[in-house]
């Protein structure tokens, strides 16, 4: 089990960070602290790598490496990147969707969040329904303005559904859904996009759980093993 991390409402607003040119130290230091560390939140505690030279950033637009992404990627609870898994999907299996880098040889903090959100999909998925999710959510991968909803704002609002389903483990599927429309409220979509990306925000946050019960086995299993 991972000692320091993010949870995803974490990530998504250090990628709005990234975004919006800010230090997410704050962010970082709640996180600290949520992990119940004694030690004073510095950045030469043993602090992830990918963290310090986001502390220690400019503030201008910044794009991100694969092997940085990945890094990012790997402070998320119940996740688990590679690189070559990775480097796969863009060249390969999710190329149409993810583009080219957007900041010269790296990615853009959207293109990221859609690498985040395979990440999440691949639990309960396979590629070809992934490509299709995208394919409705995020459009065109070189013009943002055709999205349905900005692949940051998606992934921040499964992730918000998640917590409450994690946290509430007796949530009626009727609850789940109607928490999913509140979520939906704040893009401005025909009721038949707002009723499909309901199901997909819930789709994706159960992928989120999925990932949740397979890190919990993998764990007891380690525990009994050892």
């Amino acid at each position: 089990m991972k000692g320091y991390y993010l949870t995803r409402m974490e990530m998504g607003n250090i990628l709005q960070c990234i975004r919006n040119q800010e230090n997410p130290q704050e962010i970082l230091i709640k996180a600290w602290e949520r992990t119940g560390s004694k030690r004073e939140f510095n950045d030469d505690n043993n602090l992830p790598p990918i963290f310090q030279k986001l502390l220690k950033a400019e503030e201008k637009a910044m794009g991100l490496s694969i092997n940085e992404i990945v890094s990012l990627g790997n402070q998320i609870e119940y996740a688990s990147f590679r690189s070559t898994a990775v480097q796969n999907w863009v060249k390969r299996d999710i190329k149409d969707w993810i583009g080219s880098p957007q900041h010269g040889k790296k990615y853009s903090v959207e293109q990221a969040a859609i690498l985040f959100i395979v990440e999440d999909l691949k639990n309960t998925h396979d590629f070809e329904s992934i490509r299709l999710l995208l394919k409705f959510a995020f459009n065109n991968p070189a013009d943002r303005n055709d999205d349905l909803i900005n692949p940051l704002v998606f992934y921040h609002a499964y992730a918000c559904l998640f917590e409450e389903v994690h946290s509430n483990n007796n949530l009626s599927a009727k609850v789940v859904k109607t928490k999913a429309k509140e979520l939906c409220s704040k893009s401005r979509l025909t009721s038949f996009q707002s009723e499909a990306m309901e199901s997909l925000l819930i789709s994706s946050s159960l992928s989120v759980e999925a990932a949740y019960f397979q890190t919990m086995s993998k764990h007891h299993l380690e525990r009994a093993l050892r």
